[in-house]
């Protein structure tokens, strides 16, 4: 009877440990996603910001590298009068500060709202200006890659 007693309790013990186990490795991947988006989302939205009319195609491209589903289909059906406006202002923008915030994600999805400082110079403010963006991100993991899938501006 007792030894009946002790295989029962291992039986149980193991069994709750893989309970747990499994819980804790679910929530650990889901935190590691997590992470990776935040990061890639600031990463993503100071990519979005930064532009020289120099090397609008490195740019641009760097963007549309970034981009999945909605965002990449609206910013590639638009890249080449976005490229020309940029090129004729003689365009400048590069980022000063980020900031980023997980609104909530889990392994295969998230939303972030990064909000940036950018310095912008053009043609019509030569000295330049700084500009401050909002932006909310959905993002899509594609592979082992996060990427953009609506990209838009907040109040």
């Amino acid at each position: 009877m007792m030894w009946a007693f002790t295989v029962l309790a291992l039986v149980a013990t193991v069994a709750l440990a893989a309970t747990r186990g499994r819980a804790w490795w679910d929530t650990r991947q889901t935190e590691q996603a997590q992470t990776e988006a935040l990061a890639a989302g600031r990463q993503l939205a100071v990519n979005f910001a930064t532009i020289d009319y120099r090397k609008v195609d490195q740019d641009t491209g760097r963007v549309k590298a970034g981009a999945t589903g909605e965002f990449l289909t609206s910013y590639s059906q638009q890249l080449e009068d976005l490229k020309k406006v940029i090129v004729e202002n003689k365009s400048v923008s590069s980022v000063e500060r980020s900031e980023a915030a997980l609104v909530d994600g889990d392994r295969d999805s998230a939303t972030v709202i990064v909000g940036i400082i950018a310095p912008t110079t053009n043609t019509v403010v030569p000295q330049g200006e700084k500009k401050t963006y909002r932006t909310k991100l959905g993002l899509r993991r594609v592979g082992e890659q996060w990427k953009v899938e609506r990209l838009e501006f907040v109040g």
